[in-house]
């Protein structure tokens, strides 16, 4: 992974800046012509001046054009309100209606020419700024737009087929009356949406879509395809939580949930390299729109200049061990308490297999579901950046299940890891061990953790990736900073009765290497909103950032 210069992240907010621009006059345009083209329609003397709209749908008689004219209006005030956002259903919306229009000018002939080269105009325009709409709307959004161009589509066509019997001179006056008449009632109902939809766009505070349980799951999809393709990171399989949503662009999408108008963030945006910039100064234009203050959770280095170019503010938190699994031995001195604890568990009887989650029995499965479901202190579990949220889920194809069973066959430990190409191996998910069978040896988490770290290697691979470590550099190096050697004693003091130093010990026993990672926050005035909301997210107690040292549960390990 590259890192991202300051100077790249400034090119990339002033390319946003000149497509901020291009989208405020593209709507601006788009709304003048619907508010025009509505006008034309309801006043004869300026249907008349703007005569070449009318062969918009030759061969229709006026009155079929003034009702097509008036849904044709609608659907621009409609395009105009998604245009600014970047959307690229909007734009290929405009594309098409332009160019359908150009054609129908240019098949009407020469009378037509001022209608071609306007619409012309337009549309080469749109063409060549194609680069300013990159942002992919979700699903439903696709298919709301078809419905609404269907009823479009079909309440003209029979308006057309209602104009076409009058023009046929039936010879029946009432039933030519009658028919009028719906044609009238048609249009007042058309001009009244043309003004609702006007005052909307106007108007109307901007919500995201709320997705059903269906379209969620399909998102959900959407996204864990970008993931397979370009994710791999020890974070990225965990963007598929089922209480994230996801924000795409181009072949990125950012993972992220919105708690109390804070916008969480975690991982760290996932695309192509060449898209990370675009797709981030996207992504804080949608936030912003919608009002809510960004804060990213376990932020990685290589992404900090782009966070910081955008105004964010970085803090360290953490380090996250990786453990090189082939030149891991639990041989020497620094092994001693690790190799004790895994070879008692060994003599003990108890062994680790390994299994895809979705292939395991019935009967271990209910067991797995047993000690998922107990409580969540222990065992070094994460929360919102760090672990799936569910297990056993169908679409979670390719994961590793570590099962430790006892040597009557029953599942006292397990450890689920997800995928993480970027270290050739696994990421840890959730790992737990039996609660309600006492004498247990103490060291199954440790021993199933070694007993994967044999997996990993006899599968060819390399890195296993655990906990995070908070606070890891200060509190075990020489301050680096002022502010280091202020915080460092309230931070060993807090240790000393928590959680906090116990994980640092734990993650070391495996000789793991430590990357580190950051919590981003906006400006100051959100920072205790983003805290609360981020401990809210984390389960407090298991934060693996900022809160996760408040735990006063039992030691990992045991």
């Amino acid at each position: 992974m590259s890192t991202l210069g300051p100077r790249t992240a400034h090119t990339a907010l002033a390319a946003q800046r000149t497509r901020l621009r291009v989208r405020g006059i593209a709507s601006r345009v788009v709304l003048v012509i619907g508010v025009l083209t509505a006008l034309s329609a309801l006043r004869p003397r300026l249907w008349r001046s703007w005569g070449f709209l009318r062969d918009v749908l030759p061969g229709l008689v006026p009155g079929t054009a003034r009702s097509s004219l008036l849904i044709v209006s609608i659907a621009l005030l409609l395009l105009s309100r998604g245009l600014p956002r970047g959307s690229r259903l909007a734009y290929l919306g405009s594309v098409v209606v332009l160019a359908a229009s150009a054609l129908l000018h240019l098949a009407a002939g020469a009378r037509s020419l001022p209608g071609v080269a306007i619409t012309a105009a337009g549309l080469l325009w749109l063409l060549a700024r194609r680069s300013a709409f990159p942002v992919l709307p979700q699903r439903r959004a696709v298919r709301r737009s078809a419905v609404l161009a269907v009823v479009g589509v079909l309440v003209i066509l029979v308006l057309a087929g209602l104009f076409a019997m009058m023009a046929l001179h039936d010879p029946h006056p009432v039933s030519d009356l009658r028919i009028r008449r719906v044609a009238h009632l048609i249009e007042a109902a058309l001009t009244v949406g043309f003004l609702v939809a006007l005052g909307w766009s106007l108007v109307a505070p901007r919500r995201p879509l709320r997705l059903g349980s269906r379209d969620q799951r399909l998102e959900r999809e959407r996204a864990r395809a970008i993931v397979a393709r370009h994710g791999g990171g020890t974070l990225d399989y965990f963007a598929l939580r089922d209480d994230k949503s996801w924000f795409f662009v181009g072949q990125s999408v950012v993972a992220h949930s919105v708690r109390a108008g804070v916008c969480l963030v975690s991982p760290d945006p996932i695309g192509p390299p060449e898209e990370r910039e675009q797709t981030w100064v996207e992504f804080l234009d949608y936030a912003h729109d919608f009002g809510w203050s960004v804060a990213v959770i376990g932020a990685s280095a290589p992404w900090l200049p782009v966070y910081e170019t955008s105004g964010l503010r970085t803090v360290y938190l953490g380090d996250e061990a990786i453990v090189d699994c082939p030149s891991f031995t639990l041989a020497g001195g620094e092994r001693k308490s690790l190799r004790q604890a895994v070879n008692r568990v060994a003599k003990g009887g108890w062994t680790t297999t390994f299994v895809d989650p979705l292939v395991l029995d019935d009967g271990s499965r209910a067991q797995v579901l047993a000690m998922a479901g107990e409580s969540r202190h222990g065992e070094g579990e994460r929360g919102f950046s760090m672990t799936l949220s569910r297990m056993f889920d169908p679409d979670d194809t390719g994961l590793l299940l570590a099962l430790t069973r006892a040597p009557d066959g029953r599942v006292d430990a397990f450890c689920q890891f997800t995928p993480a190409a970027a270290i050739d191996g696994w990421s840890l998910d959730v790992m737990r061990r039996r609660m309600d069978v006492e004498d247990l040896p103490n060291g199954l988490i440790d021993f199933t953790i070694a007993r994967t770290i044999d997996e990993v290697v006899r599968r060819g691979q390399r890195g296993l990736g655990l906990n995070f470590a908070v606070m890891r550099e200060v509190l075990e190096n020489e301050p680096a900073t002022r502010f280091d050697a202020l915080v460092r004693p309230l931070l060993q003091r807090v240790s000393a009765t928590t959680q906090m130093s116990s994980l640092a010990t734990f993650n070391s026993k495996y000789g793991p290497g430590w990357v580190p990672r950051y919590v981003v926050l906006d400006a100051a005035e959100f920072v205790a909103t983003q805290a609360l909301v981020m401990a809210e997210a984390e389960g407090v107690t298991e934060l693996p950032v900022i809160g996760r040292f408040l735990d006063r549960s039992p030691r990992p390990g045991g």
